[in-house]
């Protein structure tokens, strides 16, 4: 069996305290973990992770660092990190942005480091990320020493690698950013709604959330196409227009577009005057009676 490599994890947040957990539970040795706060420090260190102050002392005492500070730091962090002159050829730098790839460490690079990027695609929006990390997605590019030990640390708890190129890292971001932070989005909107029958927010919630999830372990089981139910897979025109009537205003032009992106999902199970139907009244509000009609 092959030797892990030290560890080193420069910022302590949600997901780099998620990454040491895990990474410590899967046999690597976390040499070093720094945080920018007293507090995040000593949560650290009371999960007996060895805590150091200096970035560049502890990116020294590892054979893999992890950057997991806000993108706007990581090319400043990387910069503080080749100046401290301790990195050294053989060690492995990862940063674990989305919407960039390993070029924001060619500092690094330039200074006979192997380097890479690390993308979790998930989301870290409490303390949960160490329940939520297991299992996800990783996107990683990088140099191949870089992309190797990526996949391994990935792979150590139970991580599906994604393989996407530089010029291909917004497109995989705007895809993340659609599937969580727009996913949410609509859910807020939906609840908006629901909250006018609710006694108060948290039961709007409640209503609303198992018929999400449902839908969720639908796709999951079958697939986002045959996951697909409701009006516009079933051609009903009338009732689509009559839910175009009803909504807010502010809302109709969201719907509409929605239903259109929904209306290409299910053309192959519709006739052409159906989808005829359903084009008029998601595309012209004049259509509305006709359509109901």
């Amino acid at each position: 069996m092959d030797k892990k490599p030290t560890l080193a994890i420069i910022g302590f947040g949600r997901l780099g305290g998620a990454l040491a957990q895990l990474a410590r539970d899967g046999g690597y040795r976390i040499a070093a973990v720094t945080a920018s706060s007293a507090a995040t420090r000593d949560k650290a260190a009371m999960q007996h992770f060895p805590v150091w102050t200096d970035n560049a002392a502890a990116a020294a005492a590892a054979d893999l660092i992890v950057l997991c500070v806000p993108d706007r730091r990581i090319s400043a962090v990387c910069s503080e990190l080749v100046a401290g002159g301790r990195l050294r050829h053989g060690q492995v730098l990862l940063h674990t942005s989305g919407a960039s790839g390993a070029e924001l460490l060619a500092d690094a690079r330039a200074a006979g480091v192997a380097v890479g990027s690390f993308h979790p695609l998930q989301s870290f929006a409490d303390a949960s990320a160490a329940e939520n990390l297991p299992g996800s997605a990783f996107a990683i590019d990088g140099d191949q020493a870089a992309t190797t030990a990526a996949a391994a640390l990935a792979q150590s708890f139970g991580g599906q690698i994604l393989a996407v190129p530089p010029e291909e890292r917004a497109l995989y971001h705007a895809a993340a950013v659609i599937t969580s932070n727009y996913l949410v989005t609509l859910l807020a909107t939906a609840q908006t709604l629901f909250a006018r029958w609710a006694p108060d927010e948290v039961a709007a919630r409640a209503a609303m959330l198992p018929l999400a999830e449902g839908t969720l372990r639908n796709v999951s089981r079958q697939g986002a196409k045959a996951a697909l139910t409701g009006p516009i897979v079933r051609g009903d025109a009338a009732t689509v227009a009559r839910h175009v009537a009803a909504l807010p205003a502010e809302l109709i032009p969201l719907y509409r577009q929605l239903g259109l992106a929904t209306l290409s999902l299910a053309e192959d199970k519709l006739t052409d005057e159906q989808i005829l139907a359903l084009q008029r009244c998601l595309q012209a509000p004049d259509n509305l009676q006709e359509a109901i009609s």
